[in-house]
């Protein structure tokens, strides 16, 4: 009878954590939005756009934008530093550095840099620097564009690198399977296994995942995914601010606090 008691109660434990592993996500606001592509919100809750090749910032009733349309398509836009935006435009190998009012401080055409080198990402790392991914070497590199040097590098990928995320001390790497964390000693620190076609977004040590399973957060980069429940089906771009998660499905933002 005790064994059989023990058993139930083992049952009911494992149901409770297998519960727990879930978590949940409580809808802040929706705010209407028409853009090509929404980029994200930053930490003063100012909110990033871009159509055709134009990028816009959105603060409260002022509006900025900036755009160099001989520089052709943008490919990323970078605002966990709202005071030194990063803008990257693959075609033209050149990387623009921006203010909070998307003035231009500075421009890194690596084209014509005197070691030229072929960009495929560009990300924001601390100070004066930038995350790079250098295709020619197949290397993460940590470059100073005030100085033009690179100040670390990790060692060559044997494998096609398909995304790059970036705080100001760390770079994750997307490969098919996997994401890979580098410190700005270009040292490998830890890897994430994931499923091909895998979105994510990181924020400080957080990091989010979107696939044809749904959401997935990562609440400290020492711990483990676990499923968030939202039931959003038109997700066009998110984005991850700390707990809070910017999902935009063409005609909305929606803001949401995960707990």
């Amino acid at each position: 009878m005790l064994l059989k008691f023990s058993f139930v109660l083992f049952l009911m434990c494992s149901v409770s954590q297998s519960k727990a592993q879930a978590l949940t996500a409580q809808i802040i606001s929706e705010t209407p939005l028409t853009a090509e592509k929404f980029i994200g919100v930053d930490e003063y809750g100012n909110t990033y756009q871009q159509t055709k090749n134009i990028l816009y910032k959105l603060e409260k009733e002022k509006k900025f934008q900036f755009s160099d349309l001989q520089l052709g398509k943008i490919t990323s836009v970078d605002i966990i530093n709202p005071l030194r935006i990063t803008l990257f435009y693959r075609d033209m190998n050149t990387v623009i550095i921006l203010d909070n009012r998307l003035n231009e401080i500075t421009r890194v055409n690596f084209n014509n840099l005197p070691n030229f080198r072929t960009v495929l990402f560009a990300t924001t790392a601390k100070n004066n620097s930038i995350w790079i991914f250098n295709t020619d070497l197949q290397q993460l590199e940590l470059y100073d564009y005030q100085n033009q040097k690179i100040q670390s590098h990790s060692q060559p990928f044997n494998t096609q690198v398909y995304n790059l995320k970036s705080n100001f001390n760390f770079a994750w790497v997307q490969l098919e399977n996997s994401i890979e964390m580098y410190n700005v000693y270009g040292s490998f620190i830890k890897e994430f296994e994931i499923s091909p076609s895998t979105a994510f977004q990181v924020s400080d040590q957080k990091m989010i995942t979107k696939n044809e399973n749904g959401f997935q957060f990562l609440k400290a980069m020492q711990g483990k995914f676990l499923d968030l429940k939202i039931s959003e089906n038109d997700v066009k771009e998110f984005y991850l601010n700390n707990e809070n998660l910017y999902i935009y499905n063409g005609k909305d933002v929606k803001h949401y606090l995960i707990h």
